[in-house]
Parts: structure tokens; C-alpha cells; sequence
């Protein structure tokens, strides 16, 4: 009978620690615990055995870094297990590598286990005791495994920059793409393709949110509807994509076909599931929703964004009120009321709604105004095609000129007096310059052309606004609202709420400008032509006036005497009258001022401009 070794010290036990640095390491034999963790546990027994302590239990971190201790939960709960039980006098570890990597952690640990009177054991460094050369053996090897966990780090991040500047996926590839390993030139390459499932459904996600009819909600139930579902891992089977997915899918340009690695982007070799205008698009639209504040929740009411309160020139919110019959109504309110900062009364939403409808008369431009400019946007164009047509024949006779060029250099192909390199030069030389002069062919008239377009279609729009925007459903008036205004101010007044201010996008800030400018004159020069009328008498019995008041003639050509104060009808404007009498303050004499009556509570009917 074998007589066996018996512990050292009687009711001392030990415990063992065993960890592997990545997933890899496990699952890759027979045995789920791979090749690693079971030849820890067999160099932890023996060594257990040579000092005669008993092994009472193990803990295993497998896949699991080493870098710092917080991120092992096994290997905390091994501490409190010491902590909670005096028993514990040893613990065993495969190196000083698998216990910590950096000397921080195992100086903390070190100390920890020398309170608690645990001694820690290495299996493979046998001559780490408590002696002083022991002791300075274990620190020599904590600051070798630190150095050895940087230089790692360092190399692997070398590493990866150098693939990501040659355009390979250095994570995990993102919804749509697969991580797959292909066989090039006889050796093994991970690289990353298309997944033929999901690939052409990320595509689809882009594709119908650059339409703005989606909110993430809505976008991600019909992507789920058409049977979009995440990668299933280990850990979790396949699902439908989260709306904060849906949001990071959006914006991650990956799907161009671009690699970022520390903040600087790189062409990938993965093929691009979406255009660079595809994705500009869904930008713009991402850009629009969430600058004008139109957050897609319960209340998603199509003025959400536009409105702002005069008063503090913050934004107005929705929010549902209840009456004392428990009938719920919706309110528009001030951001300011919340700290009360503001005294804006609540604003009813059907209010609010009327008083932007009655609003849009002030963008109207009159039948008089829009045929002066459409005349004049006709002339140019007239004017500018024949200055074209002059230029197109003088790049027609240029390319007629290059390939008379060209063909003569062919002609001395084979010449021995031309060099094969000179006759290259040339060609390139005539080449380069005819792809230029196509060029500007084909964009000679292009921006006149679309300049053209644009300011019709804002004429046609604004010939009769309001009856546009009445006839509109919801959703037309949320796109015609974002077209016209940036922001729509309102107070509310005796009548209810109404629209004091606007801030117009282009291009129909500059025709509403212009027409508002226009309008005001047109106003000047009847008072001027009235007054006239009224001093005639006075002319003819020898009376004088100041600057002469016979020069009325106040068109849109004195413009500089005109000032508009925020270029907006719904301010009052001073207008400065020369000629007639010295400027001054107030109202005085010799000044007009106009209040525009028909922002404030102009009936939907009133003609105002």
C-alpha cells in the first residue's frame, strides 16, 4: 500500500485560480475548457500535491484579460471567498501572469493576501517564497509581465493600424457584412464580405429613411416586417434590431465603404452597401429632424420644431392637458415656463395651427411682382443661352482642333526621329485637355439652368400660399412648413395666438424679401404721388419744397432708403423718405412708418402684403 502525502499543516486548505487571456483559447478541443484550463489545473494539483495542501476548490475566468483585476469576476470572487473564510491558507496559480499583469494589481493583491495570511503558489516559478530573494524574484517577474502586456498592446495596435490604412475590418463586421476566412495563394485570409441575408435589408433601411416618411419607430418595424433580424451569438439567438441600433446603423459609415480606426477613415476593401448620395441624403434628414427639436414620440404633431415663443425666443412644446369631463387637449407651451423664466400662456394646438395658416398670406407675392421677376429670369436665361450657344460652338471647334492634333501624332507612331516617350507625353497633353473642354460642355449652362427652375418653382408656390397650405394633409404641411421657415415666432394676444415674426429658408427668403422691399415702395411712392397732388396749388402761387417733392419716383431702384428692420413684415418699418424733409426720430415729419397689420390678426381671408 502506496503511503500518501499528508498536508503539511493540519486544516490548511487551498484554492486554485486558472484563466485564459481570450474566448479563443476555450471550446477548441473535446473538451469545452480547451487545451489551456485543464493544463493549469493539472500543474496547480501536483504542484498542491509536492507541498502535501489539499486543493478544496478552483475558479476559472476563461476568456478573460489580464490586464487589470476589476474585469475577472471570477477571480473577485475568489478574494471574497478568502475574506469570508479563515481556512484558506494558499492559492495556486499555473504563473504569476495568470494571478495579474500589471505590478499595481499584484502589489494590492500581494498585500491583501499577506493580511489574510493566504500564501500565493506559482506552479511553474517554484522559487517564489517568502525569503528576500523570493520576494524580489516575484517583483522582477510583475514588472516583466507589465512590460510584456504593453509591448502586446502596442504591437497590436501597430498591427491593426497597418490593416486598417490597407482596408481591412479590423472588428467585428458590422449588421450587414460577415467575418469569414478565405483560402488566397495557399494560405488562410479573414476578410469580410456582403451577408446575402441582412446586407440587402440595411440597404433597404437607408433607402426609406431618405424619404422622411420614417421615424426610427416606423423604420424599424418595417425593416422587422421584412424580416430583418440581428446576428445570433453565443450568447443571444437572433432578434429584431433595437431602435438605438437603428439610430448607429444610420450614421456608421462603414456602409460607404470606409474603415475608421483612431479617428482617422481609411477605404475599405468591403464592398459599400449604400452611395455616398444615399447616404448624404439620410444625413440630411437625420440633421433636419433632430436640429428642429422634432423628437418622434407619442405626440408627433407636424409643427413640432417650427414654433418658438416671441417672448424669450425659446422653443414651444406639445403637452396633453386634461379637462374636468377628463377629456384630454394638447397645448403648446414655452420651454421658459418650465424654470419661469417665460409668461407665455398655454397655446391651443388648433389655435396655434389656425394662426400659421393665416400667417402664410404674408409670403404671397402679388400677380404683378412675380411676372416683373419671372420676365426678367426669362431675359437672363434668353440672354445667357445665346452667350452659350456662342461658346459651345468655340469648344466645338477646339475638340475639332485636339483630334486634328491627335491624328497627327499617330502619323509619327513608329517615327525614329520621335522618341516613343515624347510622342506619350503629347498624347496625354491632348487627352487631358479634351476631357476638359467635354467638361465644360457638359456643364455650360447647368447652374443657370437649375437657378432658373428653382425660382420659378418658388414664384409658382407663393402665387397663392395659403390656399396651398390649406388644401395640404399633414404631412404636406410638415414639408412645405421646413421648405419655407426655419422658425415661426408667436405671442399670444386678445384674439388668441399669433405668428409675429419668421425666419425664412432660402431660396424664399430672398423672393419674400425682395417682394416685401417691392411692396413698401410701391406704398412710398403713392404717398409721395398724393402729396404731390395736394401742394399743386402751392406750386403755382410760388411756394417752394425742400429737395424738390416733384422728384417721387420711389421705386425698388431706392432700396438703400429703405430700411427693414430683421427683414420681416411682421416688424415695424421705418422708412426714410429723401427729398422731402431732414430725418428725425419718432414720427415726426418726413418719415412713414408701416405696421403690418396682417401679421397680427389678419383674418384668413385679408389681403396683406
Amino acid at each position: 500500500m502506496t503511503n500518501q502525502k499528508r498536508p503539511a499543516v493540519r486544516g490548511q486548505q487551498a484554492i486554485a485560480y486558472y484563466r485564459v487571456s481570450s474566448a479563443g483559447q476555450v471550446n477548441t478541443d473535446y473538451d469545452p475548457e480547451g487545451i489551456s484550463l485543464p493544463a493549469q489545473r493539472v500543474a496547480c494539483n501536483e504542484r498542491a500535491r509536492e507541498l502535501g495542501v489539499v486543493l478544496v476548490d478552483e475558479y476559472l475566468d476563461p476568456g478573460r484579460s489580464g490586464k487589470s483585476i476589476d474585469q475577472r469576476p471570477a477571480f473577485q470572487e475568489m478574494i471574497a471567498r478568502i475574506k469570508a473564510d479563515p481556512t484558506i491558507k494558499h492559492v495556486f496559480v499555473y504563473a504569476l501572469s495568470r494571478f495579474a499583469r500589471n505590478r499595481y494589481d499584484d502589489a494590492i493583491m500581494m498585500m491583501t493576501l499577506e493580511r489574510l495570511g493566504v500564501q500565493l503558489h506559482s506552479a511553474t516559478e517554484r522559487n517564489l517564497d517568502a525569503s528576500p530573494a523570493g520576494q524580489a524574484m516575484h517583483g522582477m517577474i510583475a514588472v516583466f509581465n507589465e512590460y510584456q502586456v504593453r509591448v502586446s498592446g502596442e504591437d497590436i495596435k501597430y498591427k491593426m493600424g497597418q490593416k486598417a490604412m490597407k482596408g481591412g475590418t479590423v472588428t467585428i463586421a458590422p449588421l450587414g457584412y460577415l467575418n469569414v476566412r478565405e483560402q488566397f495563394e495557399g494560405r488562410e485570409v479573414r476578410t469580410v464580405i456582403v451577408d446575402p441575408e441582412r446586407g440587402p435589408l440595411v440597404t433597404l433601411a437607408f433607402e426609406l429613411y431618405a424619404t422622411g416618411k420614417f421615424n426610427f419607430h416606423t423604420l424599424r418595424d418595417a425593416l422587422t416586417e421584412a424580416g430583418l433580424r440581428t446576428k445570433p451569438t453565443k450568447r443571444w439567438s437572433a432578434r429584431p434590431i433595437s431602435v438605438h441600433k437603428i439610430g448607429d446603423l444610420l450614421k456608421d459609415r462603414y456602409y460607404l465603404g470606409l474603415v475608421t480606426y483612431e479617428g482617422e477613415e481609411y477605404q475599405g476593401r468591403h464592398e459599400p452597401l449604400v452611395s455616398q448620395d444615399l447616404f448624404d441624403q439620410v444625413q440630411r434628414v437625420l440633421y433636419t429632424e433632430r436640429q428642429a427639436g422634432a423628437r418622434h414620440r407619442v405626440h408627433n404633431h407636424y409643427l413640432k420644431g417650427l414654433v418658438w415663443c416671441d417672448r424669450c425666443q425659446r422653443r414651444l412644446i406639445i403637452t396633453p392637458g386634461k379637462s374636468k369631463t377628463g377629456v384630454t387637449y394638447f397645448y403648446y407651451i414655452c420651454r421658459g415656463r418650465q424654470d419661469r423664466s417665460c409668461d407665455l400662456p398655454y397655446l391651443s394646438v388648433a389655435d396655434v395651427e389656425d394662426a400659421i395658416e393665416r400667417f402664410y398670406i404674408n409670403i404671397q407675392l402679388s400677380e404683378e411682382f412675380r411676372g416683373t421677376v419671372q420676365a426678367r429670369l426669362d431675359d437672363a436665361l434668353s440672354s445667357t443661352t445665346d452667350s452659350t450657344r456662342r461658346l459651345h460652338a468655340q469648344y466645338e471647334r477646339q475638340l475639332k482642333e485636339l483630334n486634328q492634333r491627335e491624328d497627327g501624332l499617330l502619323d509619327l507612331v513608329g517615327d525614329p526621329d520621335w522618341p516613343k516617350d515624347k510622342l506619350t507625353a503629347k498624347m496625354r497633353a491632348v487627352r487631358e485637355e479634351r476631357a476638359q473642354i467635354e467638361a465644360r460642355l457638359a456643364e455650360r449652362d447647368l447652374p443657370l439652368n437649375e437657378g432658373y427652375e428653382v425660382m420659378t418653382t418658388v414664384l409658382r408656390l407663393l402665387e397663392d400660399p395659403q390656399s396651398l397650405y390649406r388644401r395640404s394633409g399633414n404631412r404636406a404641411r410638415k414639408v412645405l412648413n421646413k421648405a419655407v421657415f426655419t422658425r415661426l415666432y408667436l405671442d399670444k394676444v386678445h384674439a388668441g395666438p399669433v405668428v409675429t415674426a419668421d425666419d425664412l429658408n432660402e431660396p424664399f427668403a430672398t423672393a419674400v424679401t425682395a417682394h416685401r422691399a417691392w411692396s413698401l415702395g410701391e406704398t412710398v411712392d403713392e404717398v409721395l404721388a398724393e402729396r404731390a397732388t395736394r401742394v399743386a396749388p402751392a406750386r403755382e402761387s410760388g411756394a417752394s419744397l425742400t429737395g424738390g417733392a416733384a422728384s417721387s419716383g420711389f421705386t425698388t431702384t431706392a432700396s438703400p432708403n429703405i430700411v427693414l428692420a430683421d427683414e420681416c413684415s411682421s416688424k415695424a418699418v421705418v422708412v426714410e423718405v429723401a427729398g422731402i424733409e431732414p430725418a428725425s426720430s419718432g414720427t415726426e415729419p418726413g418719415l412713414l412708418r408701416a405696421e403690418p397689420a396682417a401679421c397680427f390678426s389678419a383674418p384668413s381671408d385679408t389681403q396683406a402684403s
